[in-house]
């Protein structure tokens, strides 16, 4: 509990420092989403992920933000759940935009670090970590000067997890990933 408590404060201090940068050019939102997942050999799922996003941009090419969230993962039948709270900092390289820039399309590249708890049986708790590095390509439609809605697309690189995460549903992949499990949807206030 007390590595959850480091962890989090360690995130706190970074959104504030990006926060406190931004003097017009940043940009706060985030997405959530919900999956319920049912496979052949493997119990169903309900996953619940509130991924908060805070951002600065130096210029229209380069940018700098990250995600602190939080994923909740139930195993329907089971009394078995993972928590999981996400710091995943990231560069931002904007390779193109529309003449009245409502598309950008860009690349964050990034790494980011989980920490939390697979709870078996109510009571027998287990820490779980995850790690990734890699690149995410993505879109951004700026429907307003304040207001966008941004998707990111796929993931190129490294997923890790130990044992306990690994158990909780995590996975221990690398490699190019283009499903609709890297797909997330977003909305950005820009300020």
């Amino acid at each position: 509990m007390k590595l959850m408590k480091k962890f989090f404060t360690l995130a706190v201090i970074a959104v504030a420092s990006v926060f406190g940068a931004s003097a017009g050019d940043g940009y706060i939102g985030g997405s959530i989403g919900f999956m319920h997942n049912e496979e052949n050999d493997s119990p169903a799922t309900n996953q619940f992920t509130i991924l908060p996003e805070i951002g600065y941009n130096f210029n229209k090419t380069w940018a700098v933000g990250t995600t602190i969230g939080y994923t909740y993962t139930h195993f329907n039948g089971y009394d078995a759940n993972l928590h999981l709270f996400e710091f995943n900092p990231y560069a931002r390289w904007s390779f193109f935009r529309s003449s009245n820039n409502l598309v950008q399309l860009f690349v964050d590249g990034g790494a980011g670090i989980g920490l939390g708890s697979f709870d078996v049986d109510g009571d027998d708790s287990h820490t779980a970590v995850t790690w990734n590095i890699g690149l995410r390509p993505g879109v951004a439609f700026n429907v307003t000067k304040n207001f966008s809605v941004v998707a990111h697309v796929g993931f190129l690189g490294y997923k890790g997890a130990n044992n306990a995460a690994f158990d909780g549903g995590e996975p221990r992949q690398g490699g190019v990933f283009l499903n609709g499990n890297d797909l997330t949807l977003g909305f950005y206030y820009n300020f």
